[in-house]
């Protein structure tokens, strides 16, 4: 589903507390690697995004980070770039053939291999493939089915992945590969959680799905008017169980457009909502089988968000239109650090991280050791 173009009045932040005894109780004994509280994880502190490529003719959308020096974009009308020296120059051009689609996803294992997803009804809903670094691409999907509209895709590993695309007439349309892109299939309804009328997510940032190792999986939705929910897979997409949200959907315009775990059971999601006294975000601790309110973030709303692996605490960055703030108590209270438009983030770690939006690519710079 295309984000709305909606923006709710500008509001301030309320700050939650009930997340703090949350948060310390989900944080593992031993936490692995990127989860946060492990022994020399770093600060991450006094945040701010650097520019470093500007172009006001292309809105970049969504971002894949390889390595400290390889990073992917995508964007609309038919964008892709990436850098090769953590951002110091980038290549930006357009897939050719391509260059009226709305690039809205990618996901990146190298410097040579990137996927690229572009949404829109029917044949706009494409997913294009290179292997030699963007010199030439090829359509590895192309969406025949009028009702479907694909919002995003993730994979577990460069054989196995899936894409999502909003419902229709009570079914949620998934696609998985098995073979590296080369064919798709559609899941089988009936192993998904059936749709409500209109149900969906909104493809804002790339994020509305999540894929964890060992065929963890998830997507989020909204947009229903009635509810939000998010789906889990523990094998590799064959089969799906759902959960409630405590983020509601009152509207077409609103719900989930965000989903992101530190680890396979601690994870958070955020979407839109335009009630000043409701939450826009959840948390789990259980790997996504019950979520629990957040603290309400970004007045509302927010397009993407990114877990900082490797910090003291559980930190979160969310972005939106209307800026970019952080928690570093796994959602129990933010702060704003900017106030561009930003649709995407990604770290690799507190001092490692890029964020796209219209017209720019920027990497993240911290305040202190």
């Amino acid at each position: 589903m295309r984000i709305p173009s909606f923006i709710p009045p500008p509001g301030a932040i309320p700050l939650l507390t009930v997340l703090t005894l949350l948060a310390a109780s989900c944080a593992p004994s031993e936490p692995e690697a990127g989860t946060g509280g492990a022994a020399g994880a770093a600060a991450f502190s006094d945040p701010g995004w650097e520019v470093q490529y500007a172009d006001s003719a292309a809105r970049f959308i969504a971002l894949s980070i390889v390595d400290e020096s390889t990073v992917w974009v995508a964007g609309q009308p038919g964008w892709w770039g990436r850098t090769l020296d953590g951002g110091a120059t980038w290549t930006v051009a357009k897939v050719p053939g391509a260059d009226t689609l709305l690039f809205r996803d990618v996901h990146a294992f190298s410097a040579d291999e990137a996927f690229l997803l572009a949404i829109g009804n029917g044949e706009l809903s494409r997913i294009y493939r290179t292997r030699d670094g963007g010199a030439t691409w090829d359509l590895s999907f192309l969406n025949e089915d009028p009702d479907a509209f694909f919002d995003c895709l993730s994979f577990w590993d460069r054989e196995r992945g899936f894409a999502f695309s909003d419902s229709h007439e009570g079914a949620f349309t998934l696609i998985r590969t098995e073979d590296g892109g080369d064919n798709w299939t559609r899941v089988d309804p009936a192993n998904v959680p059936p749709a409500r009328a209109g149900e969906g997510s909104f493809a804002a940032s790339g994020t509305c799905v999540h894929t964890r190792p060992g065929g963890l999986g998830w997507f989020v939705t909204g947009a229903s008017g009635v509810d939000t929910r998010v789906m889990r897979t523990t094998d590799y997409g064959v089969t799906w169980t759902e959960a409630p949200s405590p983020v509601p959907s009152t509207q077409g315009d609103e719900g989930l457009a965000s989903v992101v775990f530190f680890d396979d059971l601690r994870g958070a999601v955020f979407g839109t909502s335009h009630d000043t006294l409701t939450t826009n975000a959840a948390v789990t601790g259980d790997g996504g089988i019950t979520w629990a309110p957040a603290s309400r973030a970004l007045g509302g709303m927010v397009y993407g968000a990114a877990v900082v692996p490797g910090t003291q605490t559980p930190t979160l960055v969310v972005v939106s239109p209307r800026g970019s703030a952080w928690s570093d108590d796994f959602g129990a209270t933010w702060t704003v650090f900017d106030t561009a438009s930003h649709w995407a983030a990604a770290f690799l770690k507190a001092e490692v991280g890029w964020a796209v939006g219209p017209g720019r690519i920027s990497r993240i710079v911290t305040g202190g050791p």
